[in-house]
């Protein structure tokens, strides 16, 4: 859940949706959507209850909103929904404050005083599972429980955010899921109809594994991708799709590719 109304205006491009999507696949943990949102408490609120009562999430990451001024509301708005109050986390205030001293020693703030935006960054929900440090901002990334789910709350900053990420959430939250398998077959001028017969028929005899067609139109190319848990599987699969194609006198472009 990417929160920000630059986010939804189109003024900014929601990249950390898009890695995070990646990452989380490649740790073997599919994104099931992708949902942007306003800086609206009420909305914020009520998307996070929506994925609460989804049984078919287990974690829910949210992004943005964290910052020191008045339009950063992802915290306030998340205690509302968790039915919780706000609280000084006294270990993020402390870490603020001495970023605060080295910032001003080094001549980038006019004041060694914590402001009461700086502080902002320290009122969390209280009862958090675990808060992140992140090293690189003042804003924690925080985790909590409810509900049977995880929801994990990051910095908007893209390198805030994949700095708590990669360094602290993912080794002690993520270390346990298997990566599904991807394979790829790449064509050019092929045309992607021809290819909806064969998609139709493995959805029957293949439901474990998902196959898509995507068409560039600026190269020229189109490529199969097909996922799955079983590698064999996707292998039978993508076999297939070679085969099927070349009888349709489509020739692959370039070999099958593996992630």
């Amino acid at each position: 859940m990417a929160i920000g109304d630059e986010l939804v205006g189109g003024f900014t491009l929601d990249t950390n949706s898009h890695w995070l999507a990646e990452r989380l696949r490649l740790l073997g943990f599919p994104v099931k959507r992708i949902t942007a949102i306003r800086d609206r408490p009420q909305e914020i609120v009520d998307q996070v209850r929506r994925e609460l009562v989804d049984d078919e999430v287990t974690m829910v990451f949210c992004s943005g909103g964290l910052g020191p001024t008045p339009d950063d509301r992802t915290f306030s708005a998340l205690a509302d929904a968790l039915g919780r109050e706000l609280t000084v986390w006294e270990e993020t205030r402390a870490r603020i404050e001495r970023r605060v001293q080295r910032m001003h020693e080094a001549g980038l703030l006019d004041s060694p005083e914590v402001t009461e935006g700086n502080l902002r960054m320290a009122r969390i929900p209280a009862g958090p599972a675990y808060v992140f440090k992140n090293r690189r901002g003042m804003a924690p990334g925080v985790v909590y429980e409810a509900n049977g789910k995880r929801i994990f709350v990051l910095p908007g900053v893209p390198l805030e955010m994949k700095g708590i990420f990669t360094e602290e959430l993912e080794p002690q939250f993520l270390s346990e899921g298997s990566a599904a398998t991807v394979r790829e077959l790449r064509f050019t001028f092929a045309v992607e109809a021809r290819f909806y017969p064969l998609m139709k028929e493995l959805e029957q005899s293949f439901p474990d594994v998902s196959v898509g067609s995507y068409p560039n139109f600026e190269t020229k190319e189109l490529v199969i991708r097909c996922l799955g848990a079983d590698p064999k599987r996707v292998d039978d699969v993508i076999e297939i799709v070679r085969r099927r194609s070349a009888q349709l006198g489509m020739a692959v472009a370039k070999p099958a590719a593996s992630a």
